[in-house]
């Protein structure tokens, strides 16, 4: 388990060295790396990285290289699932300023991760939602989209998620445009609590609405 402050997610990439091993410790401590993986904790999109198997490209060079960050960041950090691997004992060079780096075909690195969070998700139609205010072009869009969201994932976000749609009704108050999605959303959460696998989730939906609801704009 790897626990990472929230604030640092966005810029935190986890990356695994690779040495030979021996039967002197003293040894194993004074050899040098010689292949290298890395993976991102974001997407590009903003959402997190998805949970389960990664295989991830292998690459090999020089050992200060494969430490340098700025060397290998550029770089595609997973395999291409469609992509033919090189055959064995292969490898290909990678251009440009990182030219001290090559693929390495002969080996396969897989990893399997789970997210953990109740506040960064890993649907881009949930994070449309939450963010909505940094493109409210698609604010018709993402409330739509929201009913097709994992409900899992909603529940995990159940107060942030009531958040942005009273926020959006207090500042929408001037018009009905969002009243009918922002209302149908609504009763798609309160259908999610009320089905038996979110059933635990009630006491939180109570809470929220006597502790947290003030949005007195989009009371009635």
């Amino acid at each position: 388990q790897i626990a990472v402050p929230i604030e640092d997610v966005h810029r935190t990439h986890l990356r695994f060295t690779f040495r030979h091993r021996s039967s002197s410790d003293s040894k194993d401590r004074s050899e040098r790396i010689f292949s290298m993986a890395f993976v991102r904790l974001m997407c590009s999109n903003g959402t997190t990285l998805r949970d389960g198997e990664h295989d991830l490209v292998l690459y090999k060079g020089d050992s200060k290289k494969l430490e340098d960050a700025s060397a290998y960041l550029p770089l595609t950090p997973e395999r291409n699932p469609s992509e033919a691997r090189p055959l064995s004992g292969s490898s290909s060079r990678v251009s440009g300023a990182t030219s001290g780096l090559a693929v390495s075909a002969r080996d396969s690195f897989q990893i399997s991760t789970l997210v953990c969070s109740t506040k960064l998700t890993q649907n881009v139609n949930l994070l449309g939602l939450l963010k909505w205010r940094s493109k409210p072009s698609l604010l018709s869009e993402n409330l739509q989209k929201l009913m097709h969201v994992d409900g899992g994932e909603v529940i995990k976000f159940l107060q942030d998620t009531l958040d942005a749609l009273f926020s959006i009704m207090m500042e929408h108050s001037e018009t009905d445009v969002y009243d009918t999605l922002v209302f149908d959303a609504l009763v798609f959460i309160v259908g999610l609590v009320a089905d038996r696998k979110f059933q635990h989730f009630n006491t939180v939906l109570e809470a929220y609405i006597r502790q947290h609801f003030s949005a007195t704009l989009a009371y009635k």
